[in-house]
């Protein structure tokens, strides 16, 4: 079961981590187009004696950028102009020969890959008209420094590697830049068939050999998303990254596992054992007060069975099992938020086999538990989940709430409601002189587990115990309101 959910989770990461690869590598291209905008707004704006002199200023600033090799505009059929005097005789031939074949085909955008000496550009070219004007513009981007760009600004993705290609099979961008320019038909296993998709989605996946690591990889393929382009990005995932994570999983579960239910045995015992002791005291005192007997009784055994109860949902090994992955999976990413993870984990536990006698804590240690379980169920989800706490009145930490109050409604909002990227999940908690209100969007799964509202009961015997009986929920406007009134305990 550890290995089916282990690889199911990798999996899942990596289509996720592919669809933000993408997804970036889409926008980082698109940026190099934008210069077509801008001189679409010179040509709007522009007399026709001043056109010559600012796209010629447009063309100095773009020259700047260390990305771009050279450019060059041409205004009606006047003479090309480049935008730096440095220019070759080869490479003015090469432009004029290039602008004449696409007057003859009558193209209004081009993106091509042309060799460029020892090296390889991206030559970008549009056509504007503008009434009785046509502006021709140009420029090549270096692919071997546009790799070297990219070293630079994707330092994120370390478990990653990707490739784009246009349909001819051309590589136009890899992080071996010697295959650039090469057909990627020939120097890896990806082929034609390839970028043809599905009906049903917009890539392809296949585990494949790679041609850069040496090593079986999990490929995505999928169209680029560039503005008049016909190009393809793969995306690249290490397949024994994923066979390792689920071989160390198996071994520390097992090993935490083993230790964790000798810990909860002895937890339980323990807590069993104070529970005793505490229905023999209890014993002594109903004898000595005949008139509340029955209900005294009555009250004990509900705080206690309720009690043992709700500890064991909170220490069940669904809760456990997905504390111990999210802890593993972080053990190899994130050293230091691993550790937070363990500290807070062990806090939780602390805090659940200690229940106070009185069933009510200060408000100010609730706050801390619940943020402890916050952050365990934030690193679980990460941007699933949103959750806030604002104090308007601090002298309301010295109140006191039920046991595991926060603890039940929070639970019960991730439980009942659905949580993704697109529709976070959104929780607040918003401390009052008198109350707690607790606030969360209303997203209800479509097959919800069936409630037996026994944290809602939990928290009923508690207020009605101390005579409070002003807990309400509500659910308005497209959000679920729970109000926990605050108890008072004069010294």
């Amino acid at each position: 079961m550890i290995t089916d959910l282990t690889e199911k989770a990798n999996e899942e990461s990596a289509q996720r981590n592919f669809i933000k690869k993408q997804e970036f590598l889409s926008q980082e291209f698109s940026k190099f187009l934008e210069q077509e905008n801008r001189i679409k707004h010179v040509l709007k704006i522009s007399r026709p004696e001043e056109l010559a002199s600012n796209l010629h200023v447009l063309s100095s600033v773009q020259n700047t950028n260390s990305l771009v090799a050279d450019n060059w505009f041409q205004i009606n059929d006047n003479k090309i102009q480049f935008g730096t005097d440095s220019i070759s005789d080869v490479l003015k031939k090469d432009v004029e020969d290039f602008i004449q074949k696409n007057k003859d085909q009558d193209q209004n955008h081009i993106n091509v890959i042309i060799p460029q000496g020892k090296e390889w550009v991206w030559r970008i070219y549009f056509k504007l008209i503008s009434k009785n004007t046509i502006v021709r513009y140009g420029y090549d981007i270096n692919l071997k420094k546009l790799v070297d760009y990219f070293s630079t600004v994707d330092i994120k993705s370390t478990n990653n590697y990707a490739f784009i290609f246009d349909r001819s099979g051309r590589c136009i961008y890899h992080p071996e830049s010697n295959f650039i320019g090469k057909n990627i038909y020939e120097i890896s296993s990806t082929h034609a068939i390839d970028t043809i998709f599905p009906k049903k989605q917009d890539y392809v996946k296949r585990v494949t050999l790679s041609e850069y690591l040496g090593l079986d990889v999990i490929r995505f393929t999928k169209k680029l998303d560039l503005k008049n382009s016909h190009w393809f990005v793969c995306v690249n995932f290490p397949k024994n990254i994923i066979n390792e994570n689920t071989a160390l999983i198996e071994k520390y579960s097992t090993w935490i596992y083993s230790i964790t239910t000798i810990m909860l045995l002895l937890i339980f015992y323990l807590f069993s054992y104070a529970n005793r002791r505490a229905y023999r005291e209890k014993g002594i005192a109903i004898k000595e007060k005949n008139r509340l007997l029955v209900e005294n009784e009555k009250i004990v055994k509900e705080k206690a069975l309720i009690q043992l109860q709700h500890l064991k949902e909170q220490i069940n090994p669904h809760f456990l099992f997905n504390s111990l992955n999210s802890l593993y999976m972080l053990v190899g990413s994130d050293v230091k938020t691993a550790q937070k993870f363990t500290l807070n984990l062990s806090r939780i536990y602390r805090y659940l086999i200690d229940p106070p006698q009185k069933n009510i804590v200060p408000l100010k240690d609730e706050l801390l538990f619940i943020e402890k379980y916050i952050f365990l169920q934030q690193t679980r989800f990460k941007e699933e989940l949103f959750f806030s706490i604002k104090i308007e009145d601090n002298e309301a930490l010295d109140k006191f709430i039920p046991y595991l109050a926060f603890q039940v409604v929070v639970e019960n909002a991730i439980k009942h409601n659905m949580a993704t990227h697109e529709n976070p999940l959104t929780t607040e908690i918003l401390i009052q002189k008198d109350q707690v209100i607790i606030t969360n969007n209303l997203q209800k799964k479509i097959h919800s587990e069936p409630g037996t509202n026994f944290g809602l009961k939990y928290l009923l015997s508690i207020y009605n115990f101390y005579s409070r009986t002003n807990l309400t929920t509500s659910e308005n406007d497209g959000k679920f309101v729970c109000i926990l009134p605050l108890i008072a305990i004069h010294s």
